[in-house]
């Protein structure tokens, strides 16, 4: 007689309990996500109804924007989505005693947040491609219905790096005039390859037209310094005069760089291969990239937050037994926090090339990822 014992399927169960956690995990997910967004389109709307009535704002334009707005808010609070939804997920599972009896089966603590860890890294890799193949997009269309609520200056959204935007308003006897520009600072005040069209007012037709490699502010004598380029003023029919320059001011331009600041979010409006190209082109004309550069790394570093975010959960989660849900949470939310606190300023320091651009945008990722690794080590399993 045979009396070897039958074999054990050794698969089964962690599969089971795999398809426990994760779909635990996957619907506390949705449903902060779903909760958050809602609660964000809430708060814009409410943040927007002065605008809306003072400029008379459509509701079918205010409708289309919290519509495309979605995209950006659904991209920015995943990472705290992945944070709450391991808080609850493990947090429910000890508090039950699930963990508990998972653990009686022989699987250990690292075994259970596996596939959790596993979700967290397909979302911070869909987030990347959702960065690269649709949220620019979606970024341009919100941003350009923000600026008709706002009654913001006419200007274009379609290509962040070749931007048109109508002046100042002169009155009837001004020229009416329209800047097209590759690149503005907001820090510098520097404008990469100006163009400024000046237009005669109520004919539309063009009077002159204002090139320059480099346009800076001027604080002292408040004007613009219009560096390497040249002037061109037209007739009725042809070019009345042409002029070349090394350095030249135009007092009647009278739009100052607050005019060109508002709001502008231009990495977001490029994806990660939009905005590397963009950097190489200003590069070659001798202009100051640092802050693109930490902003292209940022499109790297930041999908991967959603991981570390989960992994720095995880043992606050499963503190809940000894010092009770809340402790574990505030602790856990307070270190996200600091994350974005830290990566605030990593970024600022990067910015104003304290630190190179690499470390500036992956310091923060770096850093807390090793310390949830470390608190996940030193938790019993």
């Amino acid at each position: 007689m045979d009396t070897t014992p039958p074999s054990r399927a050794p698969c089964a169960l962690p599969l089971i309990l795999d398809e426990y956690v994760m779909g635990n995990f996957v619907r506390n997910f949705i449903l902060v996500l779903l909760s958050l967004t809602v609660l964000f389109l809430i708060f814009t709307f409410f943040e927007l109804i002065g605008d809306i009535i003072k400029y008379r704002t459509p509701l079918v334009t205010v409708g289309e924007y919290l519509m495309n707005l979605i995209p950006f808010i659904l991209y920015n609070v995943t990472p705290v989505c992945s944070l709450v939804a391991v808080l609850i997920t493990f947090g429910t599972l000890n508090r039950t005693s699930e963990l508990t009896a998972m653990k009686a089966t022989g699987t250990s603590l690292y075994r259970m947040v596996t596939p959790v860890l596993l979700i967290a890294t397909l979302i911070s890799a869909a987030l990347f491609a959702f960065d690269e193949f649709y949220l620019p997009d979606a970024n341009r269309k919100q941003e350009a219905l923000l600026s008709t609520i706002k009654g913001k200056p006419a200007q274009t959204f379609l290509r962040p790096d070749r931007k048109w935007m109508s002046g100042q308003s002169g009155g009837s006897t001004q020229p009416t005039r329209i800047f097209y520009y590759q690149f503005f600072g907001p820090d510098t005040n520097v404008f990469a390859n100006l163009t400024v069209f000046e237009f005669e007012p109520g004919t539309f037709r063009l009077t002159r037209r204002i090139f320059a490699t480099s346009t800076r502010w001027d604080e002292n004598e408040h004007t613009w310094i219009f560096e390497n380029g040249w002037q061109r003023s037209f007739g009725d029919d042809s070019v009345s005069d042409y002029q070349t320059f090394a350095h030249a001011t135009f007092p009647e331009i009278r739009e100052r760089p607050s005019y060109f600041k508002k709001e502008d979010r231009q990495s977001q409006q490029m994806s990660f291969t939009e905005l590397r190209t963009y950097i190489h082109d200003l590069s070659q004309s001798g202009f100051d990239t640092m802050r693109l550069r930490v902003q292209l790394n940022r499109k790297l570093a930041y999908p991967l937050v959603t991981l570390v975010m989960a992994l720095i959960a995880i043992p606050f989660s499963l503190q809940a037994g000894k010092r009770g849900s809340i402790a574990g949470m505030s602790a856990a939310v307070g270190l996200a926090i600091a994350y974005w606190v830290i990566a605030g300023i990593t970024e600022n320091l990067g910015n104003v090339n304290s630190l190179p651009a690499v470390l500036a945008a992956w310091s923060p990722d770096i850093l807390f990822a090793c310390a949830g690794g470390y608190l996940l080590l030193r938790t019993p399993t």
